[in-house]
């Protein structure tokens, strides 16, 4: 793609497996096209196989405007910060657990792995509240992960094809969800009796009684879909954010240590416990997360189909094409305030293909520093652009804007606090990390980082 990028501009056509898309990668260009939202203009696209693995709900939501209007509606409250704030204590107490259990191990633990057992527990407990026994736990995850390679496999229907094994991967999670929804009714209605509501699904059942005028009950199937789905997002993010965060901390020693000295003066003026005002009182763990997502996005691309001739930086774009808009790209390398000058004289000295991510690319490119500036300029009026990033397009922007970004923000500032504040870590292969951004960023290193428990410092006054 960097190459199609040099030889034809920000706006070029490029396979993503069978389909052609017309490709975006400049920043202003991407974040125009994404703010556009529900319009007459263009549409989301996604490819048959996702649809096929998350059900005809998920193509409506995504597709129709008006389907998608009544979904982000019923699913706001449950991101609330009201909402947030009752998760707090669950999302404390699955990080310390899982701190806990790496600590304990005695050994590196491989990230990819950990990574993805961590947004579990956050996307079941979290997202939908269901109790996955612990001997459950391994058969669904892996259940989970066909499903979720079937989502980007070609439509294929034959045994033995990634397809094939997403769809039956996907009948069994039913089966497993249904009887894990069987086995937690009891609690669940004894939560909306009390007027309690401990996940998302729960908020989008409370929200469906209230501008349905019905009980907000699903059917069997219903919920399990709408589980998978949620579960599924939840891993998508949360998994794929929190393992690069994870891999990417022990390269820089520094930024470790700056995120325990906010933490001794956060203890010092709030005290131990965590809260959403502590969270909001932690600006360098905020910018650490946000630059995470910024040369890492979980969603490394949003595609969308046009519903009507455009042109798009002086290029003629059909009726029915399908865009891929490069959000990593437009965050990394286009970003006017971040490479004002980009030209095709610094262009042709980049030597890196856009899909990977290595250890020499984040010691350039990771500055959580960035982000302060940011904060620093919206506190004192300032308008200063030096080394300051644009606006994050990795949950999107404007109406598409995903309603996951401030949950994901308060899992990851927990789990940094909580890590600042009593382990270290530190990468066995550091070196050799390596993130591959093509629909998603996830690692395909064999990472490994060794916890271990450290002696809290006592708190320092803020200065």
């Amino acid at each position: 793609m960097l190459e199609r990028f040099k030889k034809f501009g920000p706006v070029f056509t490029f396979k993503l497996g069978s389909y052609e898309m017309t490709t975006v990668v400049d920043y202003e260009a991407v974040r125009s096209l994404l703010q556009l939202g529900d319009s007459k203009v263009m549409t989301g696209w996604n490819p048959p196989a996702l649809y096929a693995m998350l059900g005809e709900g998920t193509k409506r939501n995504l597709e129709d405007p008006a389907a998608r209007a009544i979904s982000r509606k019923l699913m706001a409250p449950g991101f609330s910060k009201e909402a947030l704030r009752g998760y707090l204590r669950k999302i404390e107490a699955i990080c310390v657990k899982q701190l806990e259990a790496w600590a304990a191990a005695g050994k590196a633990v491989d990230l990819r792995a950990e990574g993805k057992a961590l947004s579990f527990e956050f996307s079941t407990q979290l997202l939908v509240d269901f109790d996955v026994p612990d001997e459950e736990k391994a058969a669904i995850k892996i259940k989970l992960d066909l499903l979720f390679q079937g989502m980007f496999a070609p439509p294929i229907q034959l045994p033995g094809t990634r397809f094939s094994k997403g769809l039956a991967a996907k009948a069994e999670l039913q089966q497993d969800i249904m009887r894990i929804i069987k086995a937690g009714q009891a609690r669940r209605q004894q939560q909306q009796q009390d007027g309690e509501q401990s996940s998302v699904f729960q908020y989008i059942l409370e929200a469906r009684r209230q501008t349905q005028s019905t009980d907000g009950t699903l059917s069997e199937q219903q919920m399990a879909d709408a589980g998978i789905g949620l579960i599924i997002a939840g891993n998508d993010t949360s998994g794929l954010g929190i393992s690069a965060l994870l891999a990417i901390l022990p390269l820089f020693p520094g930024v470790m240590e700056k995120l325990r000295q906010e933490q001794q003066e956060v203890i010092a003026k709030y005290g131990p416990d965590l809260s959403i005002n502590v969270l909001d009182a932690m600006p360098y763990a905020d910018a650490v997360v946000r630059e995470v997502l910024r040369v890492a996005p979980p969603s490394a691309q949003v595609t969308r189909q046009t519903l009507v001739d455009m042109e798009v930086l002086g290029k003629f774009v059909p009726k029915g094409s399908r865009l891929l808009l490069s959000t990593l790209m437009g965050q990394v390398l286009t970003d006017p305030k971040l490479n004002p000058s980009l030209g095709s004289e610094q262009l042709q000295t980049l030597d890196r293909t856009w899909y990977t991510i290595d250890a020499k690319t984040l010691k350039q490119d990771f500055k959580p520093e960035r982000w302060l500036v940011q904060q620093q300029q919206q506190q004192d009026g300032s308008s200063s652009s030096s080394n300051r990033p644009s606006q994050l397009l990795t949950f999107s922007v404007g109406p598409h804007v995903c309603l996951g970004l401030t949950l994901f923000l308060h899992e990851a500032k927990v789990l940094l606090a909580l890590l600042a504040r009593g382990y270290s870590l530190d990468a066995l292969n550091g070196e050799d990390v390596l993130l591959s951004a093509t629909v998603v960023t996830q690692l395909k290193s064999n990472t490994q980082v060794r916890f271990g428990k450290v002696q809290q410092a006592a708190p320092v006054a803020a200065r």
